[in-house]
């Protein structure tokens, strides 16, 4: 563990989590931080796609040979893959540095761990000069640290809409998308993703910004990149020549980011921890001949309507929790899925059980426990 995270270890925000900027305001205006020193910014907010649409778009520039800086939520493995510039996370020594020598503004202005994780971030990005800087939301976007006050010029894309952190955004649609278009400056240039016409319609009807809406009828089939991948991929090119003024080629191979649509063996990782996410990805996960799922989410998600969900793709289900985790689930109690508490016991259970396809879905954080325990089994 780094001294950043043994820092927050034991600190358990989420039982009183204060939705505010103020916080983060604070810290950036002690450090003296000006938007200036990450150059042009793309702001990326929503429920669905802001991972794989801010990565299609980091490798984008980096292919188009300009300097640019990513920073995403959550990570898979390590806290460094937050935090991205030109092709390489931040060093465990970068990281310990900045922290050690921001510490006491961390601690005076009670900086959350994703708030200070973004403060270490923007001084990180600051010092190398990026030419675009790419910032992905954490959880909504009003109060999102990455909606600090201190940027204000920047190009604002808003992914695919739906259900997700109700105890923090509500559980209406409508007070969702607006915590979502809160990052939205008076004169920001706002690109859409696809949306249901209703989604895209209030939109419209309430932003006067210059608006550009992306339309199914222009989401690109890409065997390359699986549905809803592609709808992704084609955000992601548009946004590109938003700011060139020119098309991305094709023949540039992409990457989609980890734990999405990865294959190991028979084992397919692809995380996606809400409801609306989990029924766009169902009809991918059809064409793999899925014999058995493993799955799990934090406690503030909709647990039993999403595995009603995977039980259209298929009837074996094994809930499982996420170790050392908080927010973990800590039972399930449903004739739906079997409950094995470790994921471990989960993972040898599914393998000796099934010789079919295993998917493990739901939270990243899960997506990348299986990761390394399986690595680990490949080592033995």
């Amino acid at each position: 563990m780094n001294k950043f995270e043994s820092y927050y270890a034991e600190k358990y925000e989420f039982k009183n989590l204060e939705l505010s900027l103020s916080r983060i305001n604070d810290a950036l205006n002690e450090v003296k931080f000006t938007q200036s020193t990450l150059d042009k910014i793309i702001h990326i907010a929503g429920t669905n796609g802001k991972g794989s649409t801010s990565y299609f778009l980091y490798q984008m520039l980096q292919n188009a040979g300009y300097k640019t800086a990513l920073f995403t939520s959550p990570h898979i493995l390590k806290i460094n893959e937050r935090i991205v510039f030109n092709g390489k996370e931040i060093s465990d020594d970068e990281l310990n540095n900045i922290f050690v020598k921001h510490e006491q503004t961390i601690i005076n202005n009670n900086l959350s761990y994703f708030e200070a994780i973004f403060f270490i971030a923007v001084i990180f990005f600051s010092t190398n000069t990026p030419d675009f800087t790419i910032l992905e939301t954490g959880m909504g976007g009003r109060y999102d640290a990455t909606n600090t006050a201190l940027i204000n010029e920047k190009l604002c894309v808003i992914t695919s809409m739906g259900y997700d952190h109700a105890a923090y955004l509500g559980n209406n649609i409508y007070s969702i998308i607006n915590e979502k278009l809160g990052i939205i400056r008076e004169n920001s240039h706002v690109i859409l993703a696809y949306n249901n016409k209703t989604i895209s319609s209030y939109i419209s009807k309430h932003l006067s910004n210059k608006l550009e809406i992306i339309t199914k009828d222009i989401i690109e089939k890409n065997n390359n990149y699986p549905y809803p991948y592609n709808e992704n991929y084609t955000t992601a090119k548009i946004i590109y020549k938003t700011l060139l003024n020119k098309d991305f080629s094709d023949s540039n191979i992409l990457r989609l980011p980890p734990c999405r649509m990865e294959v190991i063996g028979r084992i397919i990782l692809d995380g996606s921890h809400n409801l609306s996410g989990i029924i766009k990805l169902k009809e991918s996960w059809k064409n793999y001949n899925i014999e058995c799922i493993i799955f799990t989410v934090t406690n503030d998600r909709d647990i039993y309507n999403t595995i009603k969900i995977l039980k259209t793709i298929c009837n074996n289900i094994i809930v499982t929790t996420l170790p050392n985790n908080m927010r973990s689930i800590e039972n399930f109690k449903s004739d739906e899925g079997k409950f094995i508490p470790l994921p471990d016991d989960a993972f040898d259970y599914a393998l000796q059980q099934y010789n079919g396809n295993i998917l493990v879905t739901g939270s990243f954080y899960l997506c990348a426990y299986m990761k390394e325990y399986i690595k680990r089994c490949n080592n033995e």
